[in-house]
């Protein structure tokens, strides 16, 4: 028997719940609409979290399809690359967008070697300085062994699917809580917006007008001093014959092919890469040497004369310009032929 004077059964208000918690909704759904508008009107953009399990769902497209192009390498590769650029240039492929922002892409052509239903071109993003350590070589292994345990969590992938839904359709999502919090009660200013959006493809797209030449300047000032020189020209074709041959051989032992791209890079940048690592001694002899198909942007009339306003990464309006001349680059060298639907 309940106390006279205490009970430990909850109270619950009497009354209608359902419209209360429609009431409740009616308000949040309000606040997030004023939300959105406030940060698409600051010049945000929706954008996708690009984690590994988001890396997985595109991975898990691989198959036998001797179509398949997929590019591999870093945020220099991911955010070059343009998928509607590419079904337009090359209809009857199927692109893949397969670089990892921050991680070196090594492990990723590991794993397409490994996978002998895979029999497409990789197109593989290489700046000299990414060939010094090679414990590089195993920084995208996260998401590789992600990739492979897919199965093990079915819930995850729904939730990723549902959350990138979101994400690509909601700017504030892209802010974040803990930003709009200090926006509003603290700073009392709206955060700036990012300058890269990635879409739920995985292709990033960096709108560099957002950003000052002053935040850019100082963005390239921090890569510098990584990109001295670290090696010498023996010991770098050694690493590269050593870990990355083998993959080329096994890939193109089941007729697939691998295309490494040594990509565009700019400024102060550029003159630093070229000083440490002349290409008489370096990237023309590897290309020399290598099964690859290896192709310098300096020898592409449309990929030389594209510039990266921090010096390593390209513009979005640029996206499609480099989409349109690797495709060309390949039709040339005749990597192409004879892949996809009606390949010319």
């Amino acid at each position: 028997m309940p106390s006279s004077t205490f009970s430990s059964e909850p109270w619950i208000p009497a009354g209608r719940w359902g419209a209360t918690w429609l009431l409740a909704l009616v308000l949040a759904a309000v606040v997030v609409w004023r939300l959105e508008l406030v940060t698409r009107a600051g010049g945000q953009r929706p954008s996708v979290v690009d984690d590994p399990v988001l890396w997985s769902l595109a991975r898990i497209q691989v198959d036998a399809d001797p179509g398949i192009v997929a590019f591999v390498g870093t945020s220099r590769m991911a955010l070059a690359y343009s998928a509607p650029e590419f079904a337009r240039a090359a209809p009857e492929l199927r692109g893949l967008q397969l670089s990892i922002t921050d991680h070196q892409a090594f492990g990723v052509l590991a794993d397409l070697a490994a996978d002998d239903a895979f029999r497409g071109v990789v197109v593989f993003d290489l700046l000299e300085p990414d060939v010094i350590d090679p414990e590089f070589f195993h920084q995208s292994d996260p998401y590789v062994r992600r990739g492979h345990a897919l199965w093990r969590s079915p819930g995850s992938l729904v939730n990723r699917y549902a959350a990138s839904q979101l994400q690509s359709r909601l700017a504030v999502l892209a802010v974040g809580g803990r930003r709009i919090i200090t926006a509003l009660v603290g700073k009392r200013q709206w955060p700036a917006p990012q300058w890269v959006a990635i879409d739920r493809q995985r292709s990033s797209h960096a709108d560099y007008r957002l950003a000052t030449p002053a935040a850019l300047r100082a963005k390239a000032d921090r890569r510098l001093p990584y990109y001295a020189p670290t090696t010498t020209p023996d010991a770098w074709l050694g690493i590269l014959e050593r870990e990355v041959e083998p993959l080329v051989r096994r890939i193109q032992a089941r007729g697939g092919d691998v295309v490494v791209l040594r990509m565009p890079i700019s400024g102060r940048l550029a003159a630093r890469v070229d000083e440490a690592y002349p290409r008489s001694r370096y990237w023309d002899v590897f290309a020399a040497r290598t099964a690859a198909r290896a192709i310098h942007a300096g020898d592409v009339p449309a990929l030389a004369n594209l510039l990266c306003p921090d010096e390593m990464h390209l513009d979005q309006r640029d996206q499609a310009a480099f989409t349109r001349a690797v495709v060309e680059a390949l039709r040339a060298r005749g990597v192409l032929r004879g892949r996809g639907r009606a390949a010319p």
